[in-house]
Order: structure tokens, then sequence, then C-alpha cells
């Protein structure tokens, strides 16, 4: 399915989604995940897990996911739903282990001089982040659009 420009921007300039996904038993799941990548014809969205806890375990035996996107600036939203590839070695990984590198010190550099400007600190940083551990490629199936004055059409 493909991907439009309104729904790549907001995506990229979140820079973080909500990944759903639902244990073997049926308990849902939902964990933030750095955004990496997102293929508009292919229909792809890469993002990083750095843990390879619950999501990881969750995606290896269901691939089923969604994925949430919202602003609340624009009160405009996404919900994609689809079918996750868990890649966590070879050339691929490497170069989104490559890209997140890059991604964080760019947020990083964006959050200390936002909070220079504001006089504010609060001590924590996505310098304490580890490297990722797999790449999350989600195939979207489906799109629904969360936006209020659209929904109601």
């Amino acid at each position: 399915m493909k991907i439009d420009q309104d729904m790549e921007r907001l995506l990229t300039r979140q820079n973080v989604v909500v990944v759903g996904s639902v244990n073997p038993e049926g308990t849902p799941n939902l964990s933030l995940k750095g955004l990496l990548k997102v293929d508009t014809e292919g229909g792809l969205i890469d993002v990083c897990d750095l843990y390879r806890k619950k999501t990881y375990r969750n995606l290896k035996a269901n691939p089923a996911v969604s994925i949430l996107v919202f602003s609340i600036e624009e009160f405009t939203g996404y919900q994609f739903t689809g079918t996750a590839e868990l890649i966590d070695s070879g050339t691929i990984f490497e170069k989104m282990s490559a890209e997140w590198t890059h991604k964080k010190s760019r947020l990083i550099g964006r959050r200390i001089s936002k909070n220079v400007r504001k006089g504010f600190s609060h001590g924590r940083s996505e310098q304490h982040l580890p490297p990722p551990r797999a790449l999350i490629r989600v195939k979207v199936e489906r799109i629904y659009d969360l936006s209020p004055a659209r929904a109601r059409k």
C-alpha cells in the first residue's frame, strides 16, 4: 500500500512511533520505537528495536503489527497495520544501525539547542540509548486516518 506525502511528513517529523503487537496469550503490547525510514512507493516503514524484548518476541510469534503516529499540534494522525519482518543481521541491519547513530546525534543536538533556548534541562538524553538490536520492517497493508475532521466523513 502506498504511503502518501502527508503521512510520510508526519512520520518523519515525529521521529518516534508507537508499535503495537500481541503476545501468544493475547495480551497487547505498545512500545515507542525510533523511526528510521519510510518507503512511500513500497509501503514500508522501518523502525529500530533497541532492546529486543516484548515487541520482538511478540512479532517473532505473530508478525501482525500496528504503528501509530500522531501530532498533537496538528491534531492529526494515522494508524498503519501490516506484517512485520525482523532483521537483526546482515547488510540491511548494518546500514540501519549506522543511520540510527547519525539520527541519534541529530536528535541530541536539536534537543540541547532547544533546551538551552528555553533555559530547561531534564537530565535525560538520547545519548543513553543503546545501539539497535533489530530492525522492524513493516509492510503496510491498511491505513486509517485518525484526524477527527476526516474521520467523520
